[in-house]
């Protein structure tokens, strides 16, 4: 029960230090274990990298011992007037306030908290600075200055500057950092300074560097493993020395919950913010315009299924939720002329991709068909299956193009992915479905042939004009075993028959397809011959067999089918014995007499 009086004499002014160790949560958030005081020490490293002077960072983590040390090799704290004391002691000190950033244009520190929290939270915390030619020590134990030296120092430096403590038992449940969120903050690090900085993390003697390009997080962060994606786009606006980039795709046949991504000053945003909000509406905008325009059904969320994004902001004045720093609260306007710029990079997209655009909405069509007919997803954006309004053709831009005809929806999807939109144009038919050869009125019944003869656009019969041939090549490309064979066969003696004037031209061709290829780390090679194969083994390569193209992964399909350096394409010559060939494929008795029985 609190006593009766009360007067001015109950009134007591706390140190800095003390005001933390009273309300740590109030400072770091979690004290379950001491992930935040690693991540401030951390934060002055990486934002030393930011301002272009610090080229390695390192995070050093003894677990017997529990002591933390994050070293960089910037420019160094200052040691006049008794810089590193006061960072260290004083609340609100720093040189990355809004408004005086005369040091730093862009950083995660704003608040002037940061070390203060680390030293007052730890039992044991020194600061080691080389600057200037000279070398401190500052030695703190329960946050009260026991030691400082400043002496003389030539030679090279091993570093500008080291931030080490140990933890503080008293205010954690545990003295171990949280490995896996460090981990994760230096690879987003990584993925923004991999071109001139390197991050490693040293764990009890055991090291691990990390670099990689913001395309590499993306692809393992966002994505799900090998699902395909319908399109990349990265766009970029900067307001100098202000950035908003984002990367980001639709991928099918992956979860339909979006992922979502961001980063703001090289820190984790984990629970999004006002960033997200605007890059939403962002696409709400645009893809209900294109939407519109070209009539397809859609409703504005509809964009975010099978969303995958990665956001990265560079702002001088970032808000966050708390000292956490777990979510942006900057005005949804301050993003206004970054949203404009961006909007604008989407229309040219769209411009020069209008394929891909269009095959996105169908995709979102279907995806709200299938909620408006049945309640739930059936057949919606996750579907494999490839539907038109007309066709199951994804053509190209150019009218010097290739047509490839390929069989089932896996190896078309693929196709897809790596195809150049402007040449390149793909026709998945039902091979099972291509009638076996009779007679010409027969083959025109076929839904299948029906589809080829349209997307080639010359017509048939007494209609035929070669001038109106929609492609410079026609590719059949099935899968190299006896079943793709035997479609590729079918394939072509319906082209044989109903518009042989394009094989008598040199325009139809069968894409060779391999069955074995060298796959290692940095080398896909399709192995062609019996003797390529041969001599891969012997020389001791690994070898992928592919028992169809669907098997192929978009890059692999790229080298086997679209590169022209690297494909194998066989022209088919016209025969003067179409009549004999078709007997024999339409009479069982035949195909008894070519085989002797």
């Amino acid at each position: 029960m609190a006593k009766a009086s009360y007067t001015s004499k109950d009134i007591k002014v706390l140190q800095e230090v003390e005001h933390i160790q009273l309300n740590p949560s109030m400072y770091i958030g979690d004290t379950k274990s001491p992930t935040h005081l690693l991540e401030e020490a951390l934060d002055n490293a990486i934002d030393e990298a930011l301002a272009g002077y610090a080229k390695i960072i390192a995070v050093v983590v003894d677990t017997k011992e529990n002591q933390i040390a994050v070293l960089d090799n910037g420019r160094g704290i200052p040691l006049d007037d008794n810089t590193p004391v006061t960072i260290s002691a004083k609340l609100f000190s720093g040189g990355k306030f809004k408004h005086q950033k005369s040091a730093y244009d862009i950083s995660s520190g704003l608040h002037g908290v940061g070390l203060v929290a680390v030293n007052a939270l730890s039992s044991t915390y020194i600061v080691e600075v080389y600057r200037d030619k000279k070398h401190g020590i500052y030695l703190f134990e329960n946050a009260k200055l026991k030691k400082s030296t400043v002496v003389d120092f030539k030679g090279t430096p091993p570093f500008s500057t080291k931030i080490q403590f140990k933890p503080n038992p008293k205010y954690f449940e545990s003295l171990k950092p949280d490995l896996n969120r460090v981990r994760k903050r230096l690879i987003t690090a990584a993925a923004e300074l991999s071109k001139n900085v390197y991050l490693v993390l040293n764990v009890d003697e055991k090291k691990e560097v990390f670099r990689l390009t913001v395309d590499d997080y993306f692809q393992s962060h966002c994505l799900s493993s090998d699902n395909d994606e319908f399109y990349r786009l990265f766009l970029s606006s900067e307001k100098a020395p202000e950035k908003f980039n984002v990367i980001f795709s639709h991928q099918e046949g992956s979860p339909l919950a979006p992922r979502i991504l961001s980063s703001v000053n090289i820190l984790p945003v984990d629970n999004g913010g006002t960033h997200i909000d605007a890059f939403y509406d962002l696409l709400r905008s645009f893809f209900s315009d294109k939407a519109k325009k070209l009539g397809y059904a859609f409703q504005p969320n509809d964009v975010l299924v099978g969303l995958r994004a990665y956001l990265t902001l560079s702002l001088i004045e970032p808000t966050f939720a708390g000292q956490t720093k777990e979510k942006l609260t900057n005005r949804k306007t301050h993003f206004d002329l970054f949203i404009k710029d961006l909007r604008s990079q989407l229309d040219d997209w769209a411009e020069k991709e209008p394929i891909v655009l269009e095959n996105l909405l169908i995709k979102f069509q279907d995806y709200r068909k299938s909620l408006d007919t049945k309640g739930t997803v059936v057949n919606g954006f996750g579907s494999k299956r490839a539907s038109t309004k007309f066709t199951k053709l994804r053509d190209c831009t150019s009218r010097m193009g290739e047509l490839y005809i390929v069989e089932g929806e896996s190896a078309g999807g693929s196709l897809l992915q790596c195809r150049d939109t402007k040449i390149h144009a793909v026709l998945p038919l039902k091979g099972k479905s291509i009638p076996n050869i009779t007679t010409k009125k027969e083959i025109l019944k076929n839904k299948e042939v029906e589809e080829l003869i349209r997307a080639i656009g010359t017509g048939v019969g007494p209609h035929f004009d070669i001038s109106k041939m929609r492609y410079d090549k026609i590719v059949c490309a099935t899968d190299a075993d006896p079943d793709g064979g035997h479609i590729a066969c079918l394939i072509t003696m319906c082209i044989g028959i109903l518009l042989p004037d394009i094989i008598k031209k040199g325009k139809y061709y069968i894409a060779q397809t391999p069955l074995f290829a060298i796959n290692e780390k940095k080398l896909f090679k399709p192995l062609w011959t019996k003797d390529e194969v041969e001599k891969a083994k012997k020389a001791g390569h690994n070898l992928s067999r592919f028992k169809g193209l669907g098997e192929l992964n978009p890059p692999q399909l790229k080298v086997c089918l679209l590169d022209q350096s690297t494909r194998h394409l066989l022209p088919v010559k016209y025969t003067g014995n179409l009549d004999d060939l078709v007997s024999l494929f339409s009479s069982a008795d035949e195909k008894r007499k070519l085989i002797g029985e």
